[in-house]
């Protein structure tokens, strides 16, 4: 999971001879070969080739289509399959997109027809990709059945965790996977029974103790700002976590909140073992858990096995944190906590929870004072007094190129328009290509990359702007908080809107644009009118204040408690694992996707199984690994380095805590 953790977007993309011409001509124009960073390297030769000794955690590929398939063509029968793109046919809506209800309120959307050409390609490209994917995943949990129904529980649940990956990796029609999550719990049953908890089930939300549970956490990032937040505002009940996956050491922060709310931290995989020993582990530390909130990895298969394996659990919330991908815990959370009405809407049409077990509660953020003025912060970052700032800050994969297009060349127009314009972009710095926008307005295109301390950007900027097609929807609040107008563009249409921003505080504040000639206006807009931007910034400021810090936030949590406490245990229910191909499900692989890594069965099959072979048993490791050896088949390392796959992962947290030490 280290190695699926950290991808970054590569710039060189294709598909194998078995893909559509237009699949491989579009993955190109997504990314473009002579994009590609240079501090990333390409696939070990013969990458391609086929693995035999992966054969263990891969069955044949299914046909995607099973007796649940009401709701989509077959793919090989579909009438868009092998057309010639036709950008003046656009398939029939009714046939191809989810119904979601958007909320009137979501957004201040600038009107504008989409004008993404290459969206029409994706509807025929997607669908090829998703089936092909869908199809691969199937045959990945056929192997999870076989070797849970054989016994053989620890390579059953390396396998389960190597399906998980590809299921997050490679789009496949599905949000959750009811047949993974059934031979999880089955192999829970099997391998871990027993465990239950010994608390008697609390009727107030006060005075608990709470676990959350994670996969790893970092300094960087919305998801550990979440914790640490959550637990230093919840004063009222005592919190503990616990890490799966954590090999870097905890963020200061996370520490000290968790440290003075009297509770303490496991680092479950820092034990001697594998997948089964950490679940085993993690169970004793639910068992003693009043409540429990699962902000883990949407891959991560610890605490849905170690949940699978108890005969009386505590309540389950489910952060839903990664709302636009695949995750586990569907069949497992007592109530999912969406932070977007976007994403609660998915879970009740893709990913088959009933809208009570849906909750939306704000992100919990932290007062942003200014400390500097406007013109002391340009002056600190070199920026010209008088110049009007347009800022983004995300990480560079939040950026992709689409359709042979940067995000910067898409914003040429506005500052050419205007020579005060200055853009700045914080996190891209050093892994995207834009010298093309650089070039035609020089000097005004400033690239840095992530760092943590962000305060003196947002306080020299004039307007916030979104980071594309990926929304940074943390960043979007920060900016809120220092009083900058907000504007995003999603280009998307009805049916995609989980691939745009929205979130209780920003909603009904943000300016959305559907289409790069009206992003453009409402940014000239904008900067033509000071007085507008100050007006807009402020709303936007008083609105995330009162949604998403201090009272407003305290009364969403305790709601979120409270509805937990009094919902029943979630029964296991059969789900159909039918996929299907909306628009959405086409988009995602070109805007989403790991398109660099997915280029045959064979090399997305090594990227899933190399992300998790440390966690193996040795004798299958050392099988596995000496398959991909022989045939340079390692993707994330070179076949040089390759041999620290052969360190079991508790090892390298260990040795990895030492060598901090020593410094």
């Amino acid at each position: 999971m280290g190695a699926l953790h950290r991808l970054s977007p590569r710039r060189r993309c294709g598909m194998g001879s078995s893909a559509a011409p237009d699949a491989a001509r579009l993955l190109s124009r997504a990314d473009p070969p002579h994009r590609r960073h240079p501090g990333t390297r390409r696939p070990d030769r013969g990458t391609h080739a086929r693995l035999p000794r992966l054969h263990a955690l891969q069955g044949p590929p299914r046909d995607p289509v099973g007796p649940c398939q009401s709701t989509m063509d077959h793919p090989r029968r579909s009438r868009f399959r092998g057309a010639p793109p036709d950008r003046r046919h656009r398939p029939d809506r009714s046939q191809m997109t989810l119904h979601a209800k958007p909320d009137p309120a979501a957004a201040t959307v600038c009107e504008g027809p989409a004008d993404l050409p290459v969206m029409d390609e994706w509807r025929i490209a997607g669908r090829e990709l998703v089936a092909r994917h869908s199809g691969e995943l199937d045959g990945l949990i056929d192997t999870v059945e076989r070797l849970v129904a054989t016994g053989d529980f620890a390579h059953a649940a390396a396998a389960a965790q190597v399906a998980a990956n590809h299921a997050v990796m490679w789009h496949s029609g599905r949000f959750a996977s009811h047949r993974l999550e059934a031979a999880i719990r089955r192999l829970g049953h099997s391998a871990l029974p027993g465990i239950g908890t010994r608390r008697p089930r609390m009727r107030q939300s006060t005075g608990m103790n709470v676990l959350h549970v994670a996969s790893r956490v970092a300094g960087i990032g919305g998801g550990s700002r979440m914790i640490w937040r959550w637990i230093g505002r919840d004063r009222a009940n005592r919190h503990s976590l616990a890490l799966t996956r954590q090999i870097d050491a905890v963020p200061a922060r996370l520490r000290d909140a968790v440290a003075e709310s009297g509770g303490r931290i496991a680092r479950i995989n820092f034990s001697l073992g594998g997948l089964l020993g950490w679940a085993r582990r993690l169970q004793a530390a639910l068992a003693e858990a009043d409540i429990v909130v699962l902000h883990a990895d949407n891959f991560d298969i610890v605490p849905v096995l170690a949940l699978a394996g108890m005969e009386r659990r505590p309540p389950v919330l489910l952060l839903n944190h990664s709302d636009h991908v695949l995750w586990l815990g569907a069949g497992f959370a007592d109530l999912v906590v969406n932070t977007r009405r976007s994403g609660l809407e998915l879970c009740v049409a893709r990913r088959g929870i009933p809208r009570e077990r849906n909750a939306l509660m704000p992100l919990c953020l932290e007062p942003m004072p200014r400390t500097l003025s406007r013109v002391e912060a340009k002056r600190i970052l070199g920026l010209p007094e008088d110049s009007v700032v347009l800022l983004t800050i995300a990480r560079a994969v939040k950026y992709r190129a689409l359709g042979g297009a940067s995000f910067a060349d898409t914003l040429v127009p506005v500052l050419r328009d205007d020579p005060r314009v200055h853009l700045v972009a914080v996190g891209p710095g050093g892994a995207v290509d834009w010298s093309a926008a650089m070039a035609a307005v020089p000097g005004r295109i400033h690239l840095h990359p992530e760092r943590p301390d962000t305060a003196t950007f947002f306080q020299a900027a004039d307007i916030y702007i979104d980071s594309f097609p990926f929304p940074s929807i943390t960043s979007l609040f920060e900016a809120g908080l220092f009083g900058l107008p907000l504007v995003s563009f999603y280009p998307f249409g009805p049916g995609c809107e989980v691939m745009g921003a929205d979130s209780p505080g920003i909603d009904g504040v943000l300016v959305r644009c559907e289409s790069a000639s009206a992003y453009r206006a409402e940014l000239n807009r904008l900067l033509a009118a000071p007085s507008r931007r100050v007006a807009v910034g402020e709303r936007t400021r008083a609105n995330i204040e009162a949604t998403n810090i201090g009272e407003g936030w305290l009364r969403a949590l305790e709601a979120v408690y409270d509805r937990a406490l009094a919902l029943p245990p979630r029964a296991p229910g059969a789900g159909c694992d039918t996929p299907r191909l909306t628009d959405l499900d086409a988009f995602l692989p070109f805007v989403f996707g790991h398109l660099d890594h997915g280029q045959t069965p064979e090399v997305r099959m090594a990227c899933a199984t190399e992300a998790d072979l440390r966690l193996f048993p040795i004798a299958v490791r050392l099988q596995t690994w000496l398959g991909l050896a022989r045939r340079r088949g390692f993707v994330f390392r070179k076949t040089s380095q390759a041999w620290r796959y052969l360190l079991p992962e508790w090892l390298t947290g260990r040795l990895k805590g030492l060598s901090r030490t020593w410094r």
